[in-house]
């Protein structure tokens, strides 16, 4: 081979290496479709644990760090000062990439005029809505986000019927809690055989929360419980059930407490010292995150539990992509927003989101997490897509998050440095090996196929919530 076709061959390699992996970074005009609208169906960002540092002593031998704010210890589940910029900071990624396909028009009041934010009803969901809104649509005064009362101290939150069907009111959905706990004991066997099929993740906790020489010391101030070491159940909740609360998991309800700090410490530049006490490696902090999903394969993927505990919200995201199909001339009840919205961004909890990922049986991998792990700021996202040429709807699905480093780093995104993402198969749906597009038609029909009616809320039962403002920051 001379030395001109060896220079071409590795100019053509070169060429293939530079094309965007991203199909979100691919222009319409590239692919002859336009984009029509985009549901954003994501996580809240980075957080203070759920519990505080004395509820937690009882875990580990070393006392947990508190999660702070500018002026003291923040609330337990709080978003924390830079997860708010972190979603600012996701939220001005998709500024520059929805202006780019036409979807934002750059005019703050005609963009949020087109816009939804909606979020689940605690703190952290709706502080992300806002700022990741404040970020999408920069020169908005304030963001209206949707959302039901929160929890205030005296008064309990209202649950959203679309992201909690079993606990909201009215009630959307009755629970065959026995059905339930057949069908995961079914899929899982019992909670002996989980614990020895995740040993190594366990032993990789147990390792972090009781290095070696030390153990629980019963009935000590701190460090007299090993939560990796209690037996995992899998029966039927006694207490007030709710959605991702229907199985009793018993032990891995405490391992999931113990753990929950980690990954948010990482994310919230914590020292190294202070994430899991400076004994987790960034690949063991990955590899942890496989209980999370574990609790959650239990709690929500089942197939009887993930139709009672999904199907309301996959009702929502299929109306809103058909009410921009038919136009805004025919107003859909059961949609978010209203017929001109045309950019929804649903903020709510990881385990909401995998439980829609479920329904169309979705996975992901981005490097540095986990198969299926939601990351704090992470979203299904839907677009709605037209062929410019013969103008058939399709829908494309990715998964998109912020790295571990990006999160840790506050490190801004752009469309030539986008953050991770990658588009879904969508099993039974997808027009080629080579083209992940679903039909509209084709969509449609796998959902509906997915979920069940009698678990949707009906349309004339449905109080959507209005824009809940004076929500607190710290």
């Amino acid at each position: 081979m001379n030395l001109f076709k060896r220079m071409v061959i590795l100019l053509g390699l070169l060429l293939t290496l530079a094309v965007p992996v991203l199909a979100q970074t691919i222009n319409s005009a590239d692919d002859c479709t336009i984009l029509k609208e985009i549901i954003i169906f994501g996580r809240h960002s980075i957080r203070a644990s759920t519990s505080d540092p004395t509820s937690l002593a009882p875990y580990a031998v070393d006392p947990y760090p508190d999660f702070t704010d500018f002026t003291g210890v923040l609330p337990p589940g709080y978003l924390t000062p830079r997860g708010q910029q972190a979603a600012g900071l996701l939220g001005s990624y998709f500024h520059d990439y929805l202006l780019q396909e036409g979807l934002l028009t750059g005019d703050a009041q005609t963009d949020l005029s087109r816009a939804y934010f909606r979020a689940n009803s605690i703190q952290r969901s709706n502080i992300t809505a806002a700022k990741f809104g404040a970020g999408l649509i920069p020169g908005a005064t304030t963001i209206p986000v949707h959302s039901y009362s929160i929890a205030d101290g005296n008064t309990p939150a209202v649950p959203d019927p679309v992201f909690d069907p079993i606990l909201a009111l009215p009630t959307v959905v009755t629970v065959d809690t026995a059905r339930a706990v057949a069908e995961v004991q079914g899929i899982f066997s019992s909670g002996t055989a989980i614990a020895s099929a995740y040993s190594g993740e366990l032993s990789l906790i147990r390792s972090a929360l009781y290095p070696p020489g030390t153990q629980p010391i019963p009935w000590a101030p701190r460090g007299s419980i090993d939560p990796t070491s209690q037996p995992i159940t899998l029966t039927a909740s006694t207490s007030t059930l709710y959605t991702g609360g229907v199985i009793n998991i018993g032990g891995l309800n405490l391992t999931n407490s113990a753990i929950d700090p980690f990954v948010m410490q990482y994310a919230d530049n914590f020292s190294l010292q202070d994430v899991a006490w400076g004994r987790f490696s960034l690949d063991a902090l990955s590899q942890h995150t496989r209980i999370f999903n574990l609790i959650f394969n239990i709690e929500m993927l089942s197939p009887y539990l993930n139709q009672v505990q999904s199907s309301n919200a996959a009702s929502h995201v299929l109306r809103t992509l058909e009410q921009a199909v038919l136009g805004e001339h025919l107003a859909l009840p059961g949609i978010f927003g209203n017929s001109k919205s045309r950019v929804h961004v649903i903020i709510s909890s990881d385990g909401y989101v995998i439980g829609l990922a479920g329904l169309l049986h979705l996975h992901w991998m981005l490097n540095g997490y986990q198969q299926d792990y939601c990351a704090p700021g992470g979203a299904l996202v839907f677009e709605l897509r037209q062929v410019a040429k013969t103008k058939e709807y399709l829908v494309r699905v990715f998964y998109t998050a912020q790295t571990f480093d990006q999160l840790r780093n506050l490190t801004p995104r752009t469309l030539e440095t986008p953050p991770a993402s990658m588009q879904l198969t969508v099993p039974g749906g997808s027009k080629s090996s080579t083209n992940l597009d679903v039909k509209f038609s084709t969509f449609k029909n796998l959902l509906m196929e997915a979920m069940d009616q009698k678990y949707v809320q009906p349309f004339c039962e449905e109080d959507p919530p209005g824009v809940l403002t004076g929500v607190p920051l710290e």
